[in-house]
């Protein structure tokens, strides 16, 4: 029972510690995915990055989670895409 138990705490603690290091990213403004780039940087890990087109035309190029990557595909609106 007490195996369990420290089982249970050990793998609750995992899990609060890698939420608590994931990326948080300023969101991009509204618009048009128009782009998407992933780059590996050696020491780094993956950079994703985002280009929004907005209403009025201008370009934004912003760096996203890996999930919002995923998630969003040129023509998807932002930032509706990032809600799955």
């Amino acid at each position: 029972m007490r195996k369990a138990l420290a089982t249970a705490a050990a793998s609750v603690a995992t899990l609060l510690a890698l939420a608590a290091c994931s990326p948080h990213y300023a969101a991009g403004p509204a618009g048009t995915v128009s782009d998407r780039s992933a780059a590996y940087f050696k020491s780094g890990g993956w950079h994703y990055r985002l280009t929004v087109t907005t209403t009025d035309g201008q370009q934004h190029r912003f760096r996203v989670t890996r999930h919002d990557y995923r998630h969003c595909f040129r023509g998807s609106a932002y930032p509706t895409c990032t809600h799955h």
